[in-house]
């Protein structure tokens, strides 16, 4: 767990910088200078090119990851892998570039229904799956060098601080609207020139093919896992993003504006399940090709514990001062509407934490078929949840369908990892963390609040409450080793 938890938290660090940047950008800017429509436009055409990128590269992180250990090689450049990994980008850029030839006038048809914006901003869909793919593809080959950070730097802070400057020039009456996706494209490209940029300082840009190692068995496992691949990839980016997609479809762009700020608050838990995920790949693979199950359920149990203590008490720290939040928005009663949504997708978060990175072993081991299949379901879950509750709930429903559909599709991991390798996630600590959770926001909701009180105060005071609480109890009773190490480590710098 030594280079899990040193990048992990670099990571973490990266994407909370990010997440701090995001905030003002979306409690703030963007509530200044845009309606809760073109805020909803804005999300629904970022996840639809993030949509989009399956077809662009078919396997995802996991075909970069699971087979770099077999054309590892310094000496002959890693018999350009990372050459190959380009044609079949190739071979997804011409699909894709068909298939919306094809389909063009059907979708353009449907959405200009809905709305005017659609009609303007979707063409921007396919340069922004291609530029995010590209990069993508770089970040996880980086990541197979245990480096992660760097590529998260561009990843995490470029495009925030991108959005920032573009709405601010936006208020500023320097640009329109249009100019917010103009500068997408021009700052996803610097993304990817960067990305290209630290692979080749790692020495690790090497694009020299060796066609005489690609036999037709690994080519054929590599087809038939890149073919699994693009359809699980497809699933997954389908649990994560069609809420945003079917509230602009079924709801209204408006909704999908609300939906969006809740959701950012909500995927600020989720940081630390990502880093850990980055990471921990390479490491179980190697594993896996070295069959140390033991280890495995080493770092599938830790996982577990780590995430859940991180993930459990940001929720605390932003439910127990939602109402606070809203108020020093601007415009923030029209926003107000997606207060339960932070709490439901927050709760999901938090589950897909306590299972461990679940998704990562099967992937990486023989099973991983039974990853797409799982994935399928969770697609198919999220998108039948969605239509039942979407129409009836509005946003509160998009994130309800979230919850129900994680949960299921966790509940299903866990079962799959114990009954093939007796591997599961949970440790007598788990429960302990989850009884303080409770102890710990009690701590800060039963505060009595005057009438008349400043709200950042109160913000800060809950919050701290909750955070030092629940914090300090899990350090005193030791409930994790690593965090403890942690704390230890920097009171001794600070020392």
């Amino acid at each position: 767990m030594g280079v899990i938890k040193r990048q992990g938290i670099k990571q973490s660090v990266v994407t909370y910088v990010g997440m701090l940047i995001g905030a003002v950008n979306l409690l703030v800017l963007y509530p200044l200078a845009l309606t809760k429509e073109q805020i909803g436009i804005s999300k629904f055409v970022l996840d639809t090119a993030v949509l989009a990128s399956p077809f662009l590269f078919w396997g995802g992180a996991e075909l970069i990851v699971r087979f770099f250990p077999r054309f590892k090689d310094e000496q002959n450049g890693h018999r350009g892998y990372l050459f190959f990994l380009h044609l079949i980008f190739g071979v997804g850029a011409v699909t894709l570039l068909v298939l919306s030839f094809l389909f063009k006038d059907q979708l353009f048809g449907f959405y200009s229904e809905k709305s005017a914006l659609f009609q303007d901003y979707l063409p921007f869909v396919l340069p922004l799956a291609f530029l995010l793919t590209a990069a993508a593809i770089f970040t996880s080959y980086a990541s197979n060098f245990q480096r992660i950070v760097v590529p998260s730097i561009f990843n995490e802070l470029v495009p925030k601080l991108g959005m920032g400057i573009l709405v601010l020039c936006l208020l500023q009456g320097w640009m329109g609207f249009e100019g917010i996706f103009w500068g997408q494209l021009v700052f996803y490209l610097l993304i990817l020139i960067g990305q290209i940029w630290y692979v080749a300082s790692l020495g690790q840009l090497h694009l020299r093919p060796d066609f005489a190692f690609l036999k037709k068995p690994l080519l054929k496992e590599v087809s038939n896992f890149g073919l699994y691949g693009l359809v699980g990839t497809l699933g997954s980016r389908i649990g994560e993003r069609i809420n945003t997609i079917m509230l602009g479809t079924i709801a209204t762009l408006g909704d999908t504006g609300v939906y969006t700020v809740a959701f950012f608050l909500s995927d600020a838990i989720d940081a630390p399940r990502r880093a850990i995920s980055r990471i921990s790949s390479p490491l179980i693979s190697d594993k896996w090709n070295a069959g140390k199950l033991d280890e495995i359920q080493e770092i599938y149990q830790k996982s577990a514990l780590n995430q859940l203590i991180v993930g459990l008490g940001l929720l605390l720290a932003v439910w127990v001062s939602v109402d606070e939040i809203f108020t020093l928005m601007p415009n923030g009663e029209v926003f107000k509407e997606g207060k339960y949504v932070i709490l439901i997708l927050g709760l999901a978060r938090v589950f897909d934490m306590l299972t461990g990175v679940n998704t990562e072993i099967i992937s990486y081991s023989k099973l991983y078929k039974y990853n797409f299949y799982l994935v399928i379901l969770l697609a198919l879950c999220s998108i039948g949840f969605s239509h039942w509750f979407i129409p009836i709930y509005t946003i509160n429903g998009a994130a309800l369908a979230t919850l129900v559909s994680l949960t299921i599709y966790n509940l299903l991991k866990f079962i799959l990892l114990w009954v093939k390798f007796r591997l599961q996630p949970f440790t007598w600590q788990v429960f302990w963390v989850l009884a303080i959770g409770i102890l710990a926001y009690l701590a800060a909701a039963l505060v009595p609040q005057p009438e008349d009180s400043n709200p950042l105060l109160w913000l800060l005071l809950k919050s701290s409450i909750t955070t030092v609480v629940f914090g300090g109890l899990v350090w005193y009773f030791k409930l994790s080793p690593d965090i403890n190490q942690l704390i230890e480590k920097a009171w001794r710098k600070v020392k």
